[in-house]
């Protein structure tokens, strides 16, 4: 798996030699990768049509979801809404606890059942198969329009330290999904079953066919590539051009890269987060590089390339936090986008780490290396050699959301 393109890098041009076919399938690999790639998760996922809990944080062992943060318990399920309208019930909760449910769609369009939305005293909201309706993610709904039959359900739960474990898993496993079943019968569900014809690997482009024929794109949506039609409808492309498309199309978006558009202090990150502006490159670097992927009210996300070989800290003055209504978190990843195995077993430090050591004057500062410093409370294991830096900001204030406060600039080992 290839990395993210550090912030601000420049692609390498593409020296394609002119072949209209295999452009017009690189097109359509460009516009179907997240659809193939909702596809795939679900195939790998498990029984559909009921919530699976992970009760642990993330570590380097968990190879599923890219990116993965380690402060939050994982709740997923993949459902399908011909079977029936969901109905997310969630209890009164501690005001203090950061939790979410996201519902993305078949093409990776966002909404949200959440804390910042429906604040903490109780909530119940239906998910109903709505191919008309535009989504409406800024604001609470009682009936939620998703696009497409296939829906995936990710709930998160803040854990604040080892102690916090159970509680959360409490709170984890109140959050309630459930379907209501229509009175008349529905179509039987595939959600669940193998991937279609070979998948991303194979025959990608009979893949898409199969996925397009469950979860169409909704007239609102962004349309398939003109070609696409023709290519579907004719006879079988040739395996060598749909090869040949399929390499130009992951290039695309491995050039793409995780597409910061905006930086400060050496950080990038996409001012527009999950929120694809229309164009089907931004969209498929998302689902390639950070599927699942927060729209920013919800959750700002800050990386920088490092190199782990080189000690550094991070400090940020008194008063000089980040901006948030929930919660921070910084981590490090390898070049694949995994958490790194390390001695403390230590994937993230923020400001529900417990035992962190304040400046004299009251700030905080990180310390980044492959190796402990003398004082190891506030340090956050690197790699020896390239890795990834990536901040979130949960619940970001104004600043945050509109990408005008970024974090500080990495200073020298102390």
């Amino acid at each position: 798996m290839s990395g993210p393109t550090p912030a601000g890098a420049t692609p390498p041009a593409d020296d394609d030699a002119a072949d209209p076919v295999a452009d017009d399938l690189a097109d359509a690999y460009v516009w179907g990768f997240p659809l193939l790639a909702i596809h795939r998760t679900r195939a790998g996922h498990g029984p559909a049509g009921v919530m699976h809990h992970r009760r642990r944080l993330s570590t380097a062992a968990d190879r599923t979801v890219v990116a993965p943060n380690n402060d939050t318990l994982y709740s997923s399920g993949f459902f399908d809404l011909r079977r029936g309208d969901l109905v997310i019930d969630v209890p009164p909760l501690d005001p203090a606890r950061y939790w979410s449910v996201m519902l993305l769609d078949a093409y990776t369009n966002v909404q949200y059942v959440c804390r910042r939305l429906h604040g903490s005293a109780g909530a119940t909201v239906r998910v109903r198969l709505d191919p008309h309706t535009p989504p409406d993610p800024d604001r609470p709904h009682e009936v939620v329009p998703v696009a497409t039959p296939t829906v995936w359900v990710l709930a998160r739960v803040v854990v604040d330290g080892p102690d916090d474990l159970d509680a959360a898993a409490a709170v984890q496993a109140a959050l309630r999904v459930e379907q209501d079943p229509r009175p008349a019968p529905a179509p039987a569900a595939r959600a669940g079953s193998p991937a279609p014809r070979g998948g991303d690997d194979g025959d990608w482009l009979a893949a898409l066919a199969d996925a397009l024929a469950e979860d169409p794109p909704a007239p609102w949506d962004v349309p398939p590539p003109a070609a696409l039609g023709t290519l579907l409808a004719g006879p079988p492309a040739d395996p060598d051009a749909v090869a040949e498309g399929r390499r130009r199309g992951a290039r695309r978006i491995r050039r793409h890269g995780l597409g910061a558009d905006v930086h400060g202090n050496g950080w990038g990150t996409r001012r527009r987060g999950a929120d694809y502006g229309g164009d089907p490159l931004v969209r498929a670097a998302v689902a390639r590089f950070a599927l699942a992927a927060h729209l920013p009210a919800e959750n700002r996300t800050y990386t920088r390339p490092h190199d782990g070989r080189q000690g550094a800290t991070l400090r940020f003055g008194p008063g000089d936090a980040p901006p948030v209504h929930g919660f921070w978190s910084l981590c490090c990843y390898g070049t694949d986008g995994f958490f790194v195995p390390n001695e403390l077993g230590r994937h993230s430090v923020g400001n529900r780490t417990a035992g962190l050591r304040r400046d004299p004057d009251g700030g905080l500062t990180i310390d980044l290396g492959p190796r402990p410093p003398a004082d190891p409370a506030n340090w956050l294991p690197t790699p020896e050699g390239p890795c990834v830096l990536a901040l979130r900001a949960y619940e970001g204030g104004p600043e945050v959301v509109a990408a005008r406060w970024f974090p500080p600039d990495l200073g020298p080992a102390r």
